[in-house]
């Protein structure tokens, strides 16, 4: 019992100092082991079962676009709208414009021809009194000039009256022309806070569009990662089912050979003798945790590895 406890702290002791040196060699028996023992076909552990690669899926592609560039897709769908309602209050504006002036110079117009036909029917009226004067022999007279002085100041007040109302309409059309930026000012404002409502109700559905394709495009992208998580997990659980069948099949080859001593010996001779060229620890974990080994020399002389090295 002392030299057993002696053995496993030089053991231990080993493993620790010489610790990449023995793996080492580890390494090399579990090779020359594995490779004698597949050297005799009927304890041969079998290889592990590949099914083929499950199906991998084509995602779903959507580049979403930025804030920024629904901003700028937006306001470019809506550059008719706006240009159309600029165009259309600057004409409204230029149309009353050039009415306003119009109405100016048909009003300077009549001014000036109701001035001449009051000044031609003042001529005339003057003309004829100063012959009914001269008729009646008192040109030079007091009534005469009476007379005359009367039609003059008549003409005179027609001409104020005249001059008055082509100011006074004027004034009127020279304010409607001078209201004209005003008005322009308050259109391009009312259209400017109709335009804003529609530019935001379009970029917002825009975004709302961006969120649902994107949204779309996650689940559907989610729903194939899910598909091909389940297949691969099915594959792997396939392939650890016939592994762990074509493992048991020739465990049972092996348990039936053993009936006629065929091969194990050999096989065990073999594997103790390279168990015994290593650390301890190493040759235990080997025959703990190797199905080679255990498959290899089956379980009467397995029995005997373990009593030697697992002890």
């Amino acid at each position: 019992m002392a030299n057993e406890a002696v053995e496993y702290i030089k053991d231990a002791w080993d493993s620790l100092v010489n610790g990449k040196k023995n793996k080492k060699k580890k390494d090399s028996a579990v090779t020359e082991i594995e490779e004698f023992i597949n050297g005799y076909g009927q304890s041969k552990v079998p290889e592990k079962p590949v099914l083929p690669d499950t199906p991998e899926y084509t995602r779903m592609e959507y580049d979403a676009p930025d804030d920024e560039e629904i901003d700028s897709r937006a306001k470019s769908e809506l550059d008719a709208y706006r240009n159309e309602g600029y165009g259309k209050i600057d004409k409204e504006i230029n149309a009353l414009r050039e009415k306003y002036d119009s109405d100016l110079s048909a009003a300077r117009e009549n001014h000036e021809a109701a001035a001449r036909k009051t000044e031609a029917s003042y001529e005339a009226a003057k003309k004829n009194t100063d012959n009914d004067m001269l008729k009646r022999g008192i040109a030079r007279s007091s009534i005469a000039a009476n007379k005359r002085a009367e039609l003059e100041s008549g003409e005179a007040e027609t001409k104020a009256r005249l001059a008055a109302e082509y100011k006074r309409i004027g004034d009127e059309i020279t304010a409607e022309i001078s209201s004209l930026s005003v008005k322009r000012e308050q259109a391009l404002g009312d259209f400017n806070i109709a335009y804003a409502a529609k530019l935001t109700e379009r970029i917002n559905e825009l975004k709302d569009d961006r969120d649902k394709k994107a949204a779309e495009a996650l689940k559907y992208n989610n729903s194939l990662a899910e598909k091909e998580y389940a297949a691969k997990v099915d594959k792997q659980m396939k392939e650890s089912d016939l592994y762990g069948e074509a493992l048991s099949q020739r465990e049972k080859e092996n348990k039936l050979g053993e009936t006629d001593g065929r091969d194990y010996l050999a096989v065990y001779t073999a594997v103790a003798e390279k168990l015994r060229t290593i650390n301890k620890n190493d040759a235990r974990e080997i025959v703990l945790n190797n199905p080679n080994v255990r498959l290899g020399v089956g379980n009467t002389y397995y029995y005997k590895l373990y009593d030697e090295f697992c002890r």
